[in-house]
């Protein structure tokens, strides 16, 4: 059908092929992400983000960890001193007594057998000084350190002595134990250096030895890993926890602190026959601890190697 037209013209015929195209979409559309895109970024997002939490939780948690690593070892290197508790305190000694002394026996494992025919060089000495004696009374610190054999374990098992083995490292308490000493007692501590008791750090220095933190060092930066905290008490504390004044023999071996050790002893309470004292320090220190003794109404009667024998002079025949 025509159209009427206007002035006798006839207007243009328009076709589909003639419409116009849609314009182009603009970079900015490009641009805007989809929610199908999206769907595809929100596990990728969700693991970041659980990966920054994560981290920034273990940043913290070393952060805190390291803290109080750094505190702890400070609290180990540090020396727990009971200034007001006196040496012969009830509850000081009740305390030794029902949690420390225990016998000196391991049931659970095979016992550990060294003992020879004879005694050691110093011990036969002293059975000789003693003429003899049966059973006699001994306290012995530093009982089969560094794999060494006992100087009371001849007197205990063929003479019928009984006492007190001290041993504060350990694996070397462990192996005391396993030694079967049925007729002693024994203590994991060390001899208190102070008439009163304390709490140390015990460092491994070696397979061969130990050191107490007292002597050598009380800085944090100890490489070591093995350190024990342990107490130590007075001798005289020990003496009363064992219901004893009077010993025949005492064994001095403590890593140095023997002087210190000698020093707490209340002599006017006490009477010690014969004391065995290990001196590994220098000449000066050998003086020092020989008048302290000489003082002390002992006198000097033999050396072994570095183990110096000392006497009671009333007890002299």
């Amino acid at each position: 059908m025509n159209l009427p037209t206007r002035n006798g013209v006839n207007p243009p015929t328009t076709t589909t092929q003639n419409l116009p195209l849609p314009p182009p979409p603009t970079k900015m559309r490009h641009m805007l992400p989809t929610i199908s895109s999206l769907k595809n970024f929100l596990p990728a997002l969700t693991f970041l983000v659980a990966f920054a939490t994560v981290m920034t939780v273990l940043v913290i948690h070393m952060n805190n960890t390291a803290t109080r690593h750094h505190q702890f070892l400070v609290n180990m290197s540090r020396d727990n001193e009971f200034l007001g508790v006196a040496q012969d305190n009830p509850e000081l000694i009740t305390y030794i007594r029902e949690v420390h002394l225990s016998p000196a026996v391991e049931p659970h494992h095979k016992p550990l057998e060294t003992l020879g025919p004879f005694p050691t060089e110093d011990t036969a000495y002293i059975i000789k000084l003693l003429n003899n004696k049966k059973e006699g009374i001994f306290v012995e610190a530093g009982a089969y350190s560094d794999g060494k054999v006992s100087k009371t374990e001849y007197l205990e098992k063929r003479m019928s002595w009984h006492g007190l083995l001290i041993q504060p490292e350990p694996t070397h308490y462990f192996k005391l134990k396993r030694h079967n000493r049925g007729r002693s007692l024994a203590i994991h501590a060390c001899l208190s250096s102070t008439p009163y008791p304390k709490e140390i750090t015990f460092h491994q220095e070696d397979r061969d030895g130990v050191k107490i933190n007292q002597i050598h060092t009380n800085t944090v930066e100890d490489p070591d890993w093995f350190n024990t905290r342990v107490k130590c008490f007075p001798f005289y504390s020990l003496l009363l926890a064992m219901n004893i004044s009077s010993v025949d023999l005492f064994i001095l071996e403590s890593g140095g602190t023997e002087l210190q050790v000698l020093q707490t002893i209340p002599f006017d309470r006490v009477s010690i026959d014969i004391i065995n004292v290990q001196i590994q320090a220098n000449d000066s220190e050998k003086d020092t601890i020989k008048k302290f003794l000489i003082s002390k109404n002992y006198t000097f009667t033999q050396s072994f190697n570095s183990n110096h024998v000392f006497r009671l002079k009333h007890s002299q025949v």
